[in-house]
């Protein structure tokens, strides 16, 4: 008879053999799996800021203008805010062309979406004039914390609202969602009255009670920014809310270049702008914009601000290339 061996269980040795193979392979598969998710999740956010850009020109189409980065701030400093005080965010105006309708339907634009109208710090004290109606009363203030997932980056890990009883919500104890997009527009535009009164060569796209038109961007809108990218998180200051527009929530500026982390002494932590009004995001080595002409472009943070200035000027002279 035929004597068959039965062969025995794994031995230690061979189990951590196993196992360290079992390790090492799923460390080499976790890297491509992270890029992928990144690659679907900036893909996503590219979408987002086209259709954010379609939808700006679609209100213009029917406006014969486009919508402002926000209407009558009442926190303005240095001069008198321009009645009415709505602290609207322009976004507000383009929800019925995101898929947003019923949102649009229940807002009141002609009352305030926050109820600023004097500053927080800096010993600056606002313009003190009063917003017409009540934020936390009128309906808009509640529906503020609405998220519209269109205007929140899927890379950005960040909190998706500002904080209930914040100084930076619209109002009272009311709550805001926070916007990963902003208008190109200039940290400076909490001045009253800043964009019309600056000259048009040095002019962004978008301000406080702006109105530009397709036609005003003669440096060609394929060539000038209309929306740029935020992250959720900031150290000074808050990033924007989509709805209304609070104390420093003044746009997208490249003034200071590309994912700046720093501000002062702290240490900077990547994915969290240094301060308010910064342009920057969670994907590695720069950030989105969506150019006047509808199309998204990838701008790495190695280009120099003095470029990225030149491109959001809508009408200086200056055509500049990040290529």
């Amino acid at each position: 008879m035929t004597h068959v061996r039965a062969r025995g269980a794994f031995t230690l040795i061979e189990l951590l053999v196993v196992i360290a193979i079992i390790a090492i392979l799923i460390g080499l598969l976790l890297p491509a799996v992270q890029k992928v998710r990144e690659a679907a999740a900036r893909s996503k956010c590219a979408n987002n800021m086209k259709q954010i850009a379609l939808a700006a020109h679609a209100y213009e189409n029917a406006a014969r203008e486009l919508p402002p980065a926000g209407k009558g701030y009442g926190w303005c400093n240095l001069g008198t805010a321009q009645p009415p005080i709505l602290n609207m965010n322009g976004f507000v105006l383009l929800l019925s062309y995101i898929e947003q309708g019923a949102l649009d339907s229940q807002l009141n634009k002609q009352s305030a979406f926050g109820n600023q109208n004097t500053g927080y710090c800096c010993g600056l004290t606002g313009s003190a004039v009063a917003p017409t109606g009540d934020a936390t009363t009128n309906g808009n203030g509640v529906r503020m914390a609405t998220v519209v997932p269109t205007l929140q980056c899927p890379s950005d890990t960040g909190k998706p609202l500002q904080g209930a009883g914040a100084a930076y919500g619209p109002g009272g104890s009311l709550d805001g969602a926070k916007s990963n997009y902003d208008f190109s527009a200039s940290q400076s535009d909490f001045t009253c009255g800043f964009w019309k009164s600056t000259g048009t060569a040095n002019r962004y796209m978008f301000g406080e009670n702006s109105n530009t038109r397709m036609t005003d961007v003669s440096d060609g809108l394929s060539n000038t920014f209309m929306f740029g990218e935020t992250t959720l998180e900031v150290y000074n200051g808050r990033t924007a809310s989509w709805g209304y527009r609070g104390w420093v929530m003044t746009g997208a500026d490249v003034v200071n270049g590309i994912n700046n982390w720093t501000y002062g002494a702290i240490v900077p932590q990547p994915g969290r702008l240094g301060s308010w009004g910064r342009v920057g995001s969670l994907h590695t080595g720069g950030c989105q914009f969506a150019m006047g002409d509808g199309s998204v472009r990838f701008v790495r943070e190695s280009t120099n601000t003095t470029t990225l200035i030149q491109i959001a000027r809508m009408s200086d002279g200056t055509i500049a290339n990040t290529d």
